[in-house]
């Protein structure tokens, strides 16, 4: 397994897909900052608000900023669906093929590719937060960094774990049935924004499980993005929830890629 993600992580790097994503990041992070610098009330980015962020302010510092760009939707709703983009490379251009005429097993197959989907996501974070990280200090001036922000930070990636698994085992499932990366990335981005009211309807008939309407991706990240606003017990509820579906998924794509006709 180790050798094709190796092979995977190699075929990526020499691809043009990372240097676009990053490009693509930069231009949005840095478009948001311009246009909330320009609105007194902060509003005014593209990124996919959510409901912690929808009533952000405007940034005093750098710092806010960098948060502001970690709890908003833009985080999950892009970096999930470039990594599912670069993996669906291989599909749409039939070099999938490639990967599974060894005498491999499938399974070793589909979880190198959720690996190096989870990598993906890892990485794009790291340069998301970089890049807010610099166009923050520029807009808002340099302040509010500290050994508590650092952690927290740290946290957040590490808590954003479950979520990034779990999306990748959906886009790779997803993939299998599509074999293009435009249909299952329209189908990943729907799926994405109608979620959240299949969630509500589940509150609605059972009002005490009120935080089953945080277990959507977009509002799941968003919450774990401000982990130390919320109860530590609605927090380790949520991680549960997804462990599981982690564990559920993971199953239940290993047992599709292996019976699939994938290429």
């Amino acid at each position: 397994m180790v050798n094709i993600i190796k092979s995977d992580i190699f075929r990526i790097k020499k691809g043009s897909a990372v240097r676009n994503v990053f490009l693509a990041g930069i231009i949005i992070i840095v478009i948001t900052g311009v246009n909330m610098l320009g609105s007194s009330s902060g509003f005014g980015g593209v990124g996919v608000q959510s409901t912690a962020s929808a009533a952000r302010s405007l940034p005093g510092n750098g710092a806010e900023f960098v948060q502001q760009m970690r709890d908003d939707g833009l985080f999950p709703f892009f970096i999930l669906a470039f990594a599912v983009a670069v993996l669906g490379a291989e599909y749409s251009t039939g070099t999938i093929r490639n990967s599974l005429s060894y005498f491999v097993d499938r399974r070793n197959v589909f979880f190198a590719k959720c690996v190096t989907g989870f990598l993906c996501c890892l990485t794009y974070t790291i340069l998301c937060l970089v890049v807010s990280f610099a166009a923050g200090t520029i807009l808002f001036g340099f302040g509010g960094f500290n050994l508590t922000l650092i952690t927290r930070i740290l946290v957040q990636i590490l808590l954003s774990t479950p979520l990034y698994i779990g999306m990748i085992a959906i886009g790779n499932g997803l993939l299998v049935f599509t074999k293009k990366t435009s249909i299952t990335i329209t189908t990943y981005l729907i799926g994405l924004i109608a979620f959240p009211s299949v969630t509500y309807q589940i509150y609605q008939l059972f009002p005490k499980a009120e935080w089953l309407t945080l277990c959507d991706p977009l509002s799941a990240f968003s919450m774990l993005s401000r982990f130390w606003e919320f109860p530590i017990m609605t927090v380790g509820m949520v991680l549960l929830f997804w462990v599981i579906l982690d564990a559920l998924l993971l199953f239940a794509g290993a047992q599709l890629y292996a019976d699939a006709d994938i290429a």
